[in-house]
């Protein structure tokens, strides 16, 4: 699955003629369940590493998580869920993000959890 969602990164930031490799990717949602900080048997670590080594600047939210590392390397921790991005993926839908207010500001958005409607997601 992580190879699935980061060749539809990919996709949708070609549709922007944006290629993955220097793309500002925020990744929403870091741990392995909604609404809990445990990161065991996440997906989002399998997911950033392939980012990385496709050449993507990572960026994460997660309100449970205050610091992250992929294969040693320091994440940066957006402020908001909100924050500037080329394309911002939903790996995990926590209640406390107002996912209709994401949807309209991120620039890209795909919603691997098909939670939000509208014309610019593009869910899993």
């Amino acid at each position: 699955m992580p190879g699935y969602v980061v060749d539809r990164a990919a996709e949708l930031l070609n549709t922007d003629a944006k290629p993955l490799n220097g793309a500002k990717v925020l990744l929403l949602g870091v741990t392995y369940k909604k609404d809990i900080a445990d990161q065991r048997e996440s997906p989002a670590r399998p997911i950033a590493r392939k980012l990385l080594q496709r050449g993507a600047v990572l960026s994460y939210h997660d309100p449970y998580v205050d610091g992250w590392q992929v294969d040693g390397r320091d994440i940066p921790r957006a402020a908001s869920p909100a924050a500037s991005a080329d394309l911002t993926i939903l790996l995990q839908a926590h209640t406390e993000y107002d996912l209709a207010d994401i949807a309209a500001k991120a620039h890209l958005l795909f919603d691997t959890r098909g939670k939000i409607s509208g014309d610019s997601v593009h869910p899993l």
